[in-house]
């Protein structure tokens, strides 16, 4: 007898119903009519708009578009393959100091870079040497994350300024530059020399962003006499960073822009942190000091507050590392002080509070013990550790008189400076000239034109013109000579822009009144 027929399962039932096929139909045709609806009602340009990153060779834009691009100038891109690539450089022609504007230190070329987002966390650049410099990627928290800040006026915290502040930065470039070189002891020479001497630079910076006293790691592969001897890359590199700001080149603009974003990556990223601070030292306090004021003083120019922890690290370490009893700094912290040293720590120091990093009372009331120990003729000369009056420490504590409250007048100041000048710029007196043409100028000694007169002429005419050396300078200058070639250019450049340069510490508005 055959079995019955099985039943026939509840689910196959749903399937085989023409009505439960109709609602399958009806409920797909209303979610699709839903999902179309709801896009329709989406708001247009959801998605991010790719930011353009310009790598120009050229002057600064006069419009700058923060929302479509965000412009990099880089320094000129020098051959490094033979011995005239300086020769050819655009820097050869005097420029004019008239009415016509600066010489442009850069070329044509331009490289473009889609962002399709904010650039990520600061990162060391190509260390490829056989890439161009205008090949790698800039440090983006450097340039790309802070373009807001090339406004003037930010003030309100520390690196903004306001328009007092700006106005100290004023003379460094174009029309101004000119203007106050030619009003100050500047000449067409003097410009094209300063030049020369930042073309030679560039040129020997390192592909990590340093420069090194031995001139070891840049590119002219040993064609370059007198290298040094000292072996802080902190002092070096900032040394050499120096020039470039005191030209008008930061981070964020300028000719040279590439250069000093380079040095400024390469030097934060030395900094070692301590309980004391962030240290910057390499093994002397010569390189703390100088790269505190190099840090400082591209914070006092673009307000870019990524360098804010940075000085104000920088400035801890310098007020812990004091000798408490004495009020001076060696080359170890706590060490009994000598005037060299002490006085770039007193340079940092007003530097960064122009930009809005202040120092202690404490610590400059100990500057002022330190000075006290080491003079002599009641004020007038110094001496290195003790009291004595040599030319070269007698020019530096002056100096620093004038930075921690020394007036113009004072007959001490007056005194030392006019028995310094007396006899004339020494021609391989490097070091000294550089602080004696500081001290005069800011004072506005009678004796300052015919004093820088004769030495801006000898220096000009020291400048080396052949070769891989062509830009440089090197003095048989007992006081320098372990920094070699590369301080000595760097000090003679500094020296020609005392004129309008833009470190503030060497303003007269900067000295008077003291910190």
């Amino acid at each position: 007898m055959p079995s019955p027929p099985a039943a026939t399962p509840w689910i196959e039932r749903i399937v085989a119903s023409p009505t439960a096929r109709a609602c399958y139909g009806s409920l797909v045709v209303h979610v699709s009519l839903l999902l179309l609806l709801a896009l329709s009602l989406l708001p247009p340009g959801t998605h991010a708009k790719p930011r353009l990153l310009t790598l120009a060779f050229g002057p600064p834009s006069a419009d700058l578009s923060v929302d479509d691009s965000l412009s990099v100038e880089a320094g000129p891109a020098i051959d490094v393959g033979s011995d005239a690539a300086i020769d050819a450089s655009p820097h050869d022609a005097p420029p004019a100091l008239a009415d016509s504007p600066l010489p442009d230190l850069a070329g044509d070329a331009a490289k473009m870079m889609v962002l399709d987002e904010p650039p990520p966390a600061i990162g060391p650049p190509s260390t490829d040497s056989s890439d161009q410099i205008s090949d790698i990627s800039l440090p983006a928290q450097l340039v790309a994350s802070r373009v807001d800040n090339l406004a003037p006026g930010r003030g309100g915290r520390p690196g903004g300024g306001g328009a007092a502040k700006m106005s100290t930065y004023a003379s460094r470039r174009g029309r101004a530059r000119q203007a106050a070189a030619r009003s100050r002891g500047g000449n067409a020479a003097s410009e094209a020399a300063v030049d020369r001497g930042l073309a030679w630079l560039a040129l020997h910076q390192a592909v990590d962003g340093s420069w090194q006293f031995d001139l070891s790691g840049c590119r002219c592969d040993g064609a370059c006499r007198d290298p040094g001897t000292l072996a802080s890359s902190t002092a070096s590199t900032a040394i050499a960073l120096l020039p470039f700001l005191g030209a008008g080149s930061t981070h964020l603009d300028g000719p040279y822009q590439e250069t000093v974003s380079r040095a400024i990556y390469f030097l934060v990223s030395r900094m070692q942190p301590t309980p004391r601070g962030g240290d910057f030292c390499e093994g002397t306090m010569y390189g703390h000091g100088v790269t505190t004021l190099a840090l400082a003083e591209a914070l006092g120019m673009t307000k870019d507050e990524m360098l804010v922890p940075y000085v104000r690290d920088a400035v801890r370490f310098i007020e812990t590392a004091q000798d408490l009893h004495g009020g001076g700094w060696r080359y170890l912290p706590g060490q009994p002080g000598d005037i060299t040293v002490t006085a770039w720590q007193v340079a940092a120091l007003k530097s960064a509070a122009l930009a809005g990093v202040e120092t202690p009372s404490p610590t400059l009331d100990g500057v002022g013990r330190f000075l006290d120990r080491v003079q002599t003729q009641r004020g007038a000369a110094y001496g290195y550790r003790t009291p004595a009056a040599k030319s070269c420490t007698s020019a530096i504590g002056l100096l620093c008189r004038m930075y921690t409250g020394w007036e113009p007048d004072h007959e001490p100041l007056q005194r030392g400076i006019t028995n310094l000048a007396k006899a004339g710029p020494a021609p391989q007196a490097v070091y000294e000239n550089f602080y004696l043409a500081q001290a005069l100028i800011q004072s506005n000694h009678p004796v300052w034109p015919r004093w820088n007169a004769r030495n801006r002429e000898q220096l000009v005419a020291q400048q080396a013109s052949i070769g891989h050396e062509a830009g440089s300078w090197f003095f048989a200058d007992h006081d320098t000579a372990p920094g070699g070639r590369l301080a000595h250019t760097a000090l003679a450049v500094l020296t020609l822009e005392v004129y309008y340069r833009l470190l503030p510490i060497y303003r007269q508005e900067a000295v008077e009144g003291g910190f």
